[in-house]
């Protein structure tokens, strides 16, 4: 009896899982931890039609962040970890999907999610007040 309750447990849970990873029509989900640092504040901006940013959402994250998309929207995803130090993410999102990207703080890069084709790629983008290469002319 105990192997058939275990069993039907497992079976349960892991349905369970499985339908959280279902594709949703109206979103995009992007997702990813932070590379060489913790504790990070991330405030979410959604861009209106006329260009202004409206904050949506500020969260603290330990070592994972998670932003829910609307389809048809773009945002700019503005993380800070504790040295004041700050990277942004901007999501064009397009078509709804999943998404994971690593925001590594030894980098001098910020990031643009849009839509190439037929899936979506991570572009990086040189932020130069961080590069350790700039030269003074």
């Amino acid at each position: 009896m105990k192997k058939i309750v275990t069993i039907m447990l497992i079976m349960l849970v892991s349905m369970t899982a499985l339908a959280g990873k279902t594709k949703d029509p109206y979103h995009l989900i992007v997702e990813g931890t932070f590379i060489a640092d913790k504790h990070i504040n991330y405030t979410i901006f959604k861009m209106e039609k006329d260009g202004a940013l409206v904050a949506v959402e500020h969260v603290k994250g330990r070592k994972y962040y998670f932003v829910e998309c609307n389809v048809g929207d773009k945002y700019v995803v503005r993380f800070q970890n504790k040295k004041g130090n700050v990277k942004f993410l901007m999501i064009d999102a397009s078509t709804n999907g999943y998404f994971e990207a690593d925001i590594d703080w030894t980098q001098p890069y910020d990031g643009w999610i849009k839509r190439d084709k037929a899936k979506y790629r991570l572009t990086r983008i040189c932020n130069a007040a961080k590069d350790p290469v700039q030269t003074n002319i």
